[in-house]
């Protein structure tokens, strides 16, 4: 592995839409403003799903969009993607977040994690592009890398040998805010472009949002956290990573907060930023707390009040700033439900229900 000598500039949002916001900033440099306008929480109580984006991000300019591609080993999928950055410049692939050589000390998770490919060096090396940024549980932590790789390194940092969870392979067909259909071929994956547009409608329903996406992200969570707290064996801890599902959330307010205090067109009055101001603290203190809940629900002290305030407060919060965002073009409503019976609304529900809980 070789590294730039200057690191990406980051947004801050999560692993899935820190690269596509890059990604997509090379195609229309209007896409930063549209990922802001985009944020909202949809919270499919069925199955346990989350929806972060009321627009489908993979849709690209000129009638074309973003699919996912897959192989079954590295020499194919090297090839796939090769082909890809030949045509496009760049390519956004699925890594293993757990895998990555830039990582500082141990992720919390091994889960997709999207970057950018855009280059390829004289030597065959690939050049990639991650400008994520976290802290983990454990102590690890990720820091913006752009540097190149060997295509042993760039086929290990990509593989998935067994596959995906159901609760991965939910987030990836989500990620860009509408289900984007799987690849056949799991173990390998990334995206390419093609004609054609995605469809903004959510699978079955109805999908809460608003107060009651956040009412029912806290009952997720508390469920979460119980099935945490009651697991003895070393097959995992039980959860469904609503814990994950509720720090992209806050990535992403966050980011939609900074954008519209930041339009230099809003012309927002002082008690209208005050009340973007108030969502932001309560957004940016969120996963600190909820991280706290659950390392005590693991050492058998649960505390569910906690919990359940800090979203009672938030949505409250996100109620009174309603109005202002709705005014500003921030989170508009959610697609009505894709007709029942669709070959992929009945596989995510079929497949990603809740365990228990």
């Amino acid at each position: 592995m070789r590294t730039d000598p200057t690191p990406p500039a980051g947004l801050g949002l999560s692993c899935y839409t820190e690269n596509l916001a890059g990604y997509l900033s090379a195609r229309d440099p209007r896409s930063t403003d549209l990922l802001a306008r985009s944020v909202r929480l949809a919270v499919d109580p069925a199955t346990g799903a989350f929806s972060h984006h009321d627009r489908a991000l993979n849709n690209l300019p000129g009638g074309r969009r973003l699919g996912y591609r897959g192989a079954p080993d590295a020499r194919t999928a090297l090839a796939g993607i090769g082909a890809e950055l030949a045509a496009r410049g760049r390519v956004l692939v699925v890594a293993d977040s757990g895998a990555l050589p830039w990582l500082t000390g141990s992720a919390d998770d091994h889960a997709p994690h999207l970057l950018v490919v855009d280059g390829r060096e004289a030597d065959g090396h690939w050049h990639l592009v991650d400008a994520f940024t976290a802290l983990f549980s454990g102590g690890g932590s990720q820091e913006p890398f752009a540097g190149s790789v060997s295509d042993e390194e760039f086929g290990d940092l990509l593989a998935f040998p067994r596959g995906l969870t159901p609760v991965h392979r939910t987030r990836n067909a989500l990620a860009f805010g509408f289900p984007v259909p799987p690849p056949e071929h799991e173990t390998y994956q990334w995206l390419a472009e093609e004609p054609g547009a995605t469809d903004e409608r959510l699978p079955g329903g109805p999908w809460l949002t608003g107060a009651a996406a956040l009412g029912e992200t806290a009952r997720l969570l508390l469920a979460d956290m119980a099935s945490i707290a009651d697991v003895e064996d070393t097959t995992g801890d039980g959860s469904r990573g609503v814990l994950e599902d509720t720090w992209a959330a806050a990535q992403h307010h966050l980011f939609r907060d900074a954008h519209l205090l930041a339009s230099v067109d809003a012309g927002l009055s002082p008690s209208e930023r005050q009340a973007v101001a108030a969502t932001t603290a309560k957004w940016r203190e969120l996963p600190r707390m909820l991280r706290f809940a659950a390392n005590s629900a693991r050492r058998g002290r649960p505390r569910p009040s906690l919990v359940t305030g800090a979203f009672t407060a938030l949505a409250e919060l996100e109620a009174a700033a309603s109005p202002l965002h709705a005014a500003h073009g921030y989170g508009g409503p959610t697609a009505r439900p894709a007709e029942a019976g669709t070959a992929l609304g009945a596989r995510l529900s079929d497949t990603h229900a809740p365990q228990g809980g």
